[in-house]
């Protein structure tokens, strides 16, 4: 019975410590964001992804929606749609209300200010600040 109780004690400990991440991260995550450093195989490839998604930037908000912007080859673009944490707060899921596209990005690190993520198993890294 002692082993029931304290396993069940355990348990309840656990998932309160996931639901508390969740909410952390949540609460961090909103704000507008911009990518201040960029990794695509471990190549600093910064200096492309600045030229190539010019003056980019993402907002989430506490409603959880996102609006991401940036201007591509002279034309201005818009991405927005509602976000979540998924995986017990180890992700964010975005997706695109215009077309429903889903993207998947891992929470390597995130703090008030910065935050560091990946999409596509790691292959592309991104470094965060919150404006």
């Amino acid at each position: 019975m002692k082993k029931i109780l304290l396993f069940s004690a355990f348990a309840i400990l656990i998932l309160s410590f996931s639901s508390c991440k969740k909410t952390v991260v949540s609460f961090t995550i909103v704000g507008n964001w911009n990518v201040d450093s960029y990794y695509e195989n471990g190549v600093d490839n910064t200096t492309a992804f600045k030229a190539t998604y010019v003056n980019y930037k993402i907002n989430f908000d506490a409603s959880n929606n996102y609006i991401e912007t940036y201007t591509a080859a002279g034309i201005n673009f818009t991405n927005a749609g509602p976000w979540k944490l998924i995986n017990g707060g180890n992700d964010i899921q975005l997706t695109n209300q215009s077309d429903n596209t889903i993207r998947n990005f891992n929470i390597i690190e995130i703090k008030a200010s910065s935050a560091k993520i990946s999409e596509n198993n790691g292959t592309k890294r991104y470094h965060l600040l919150k404006n």
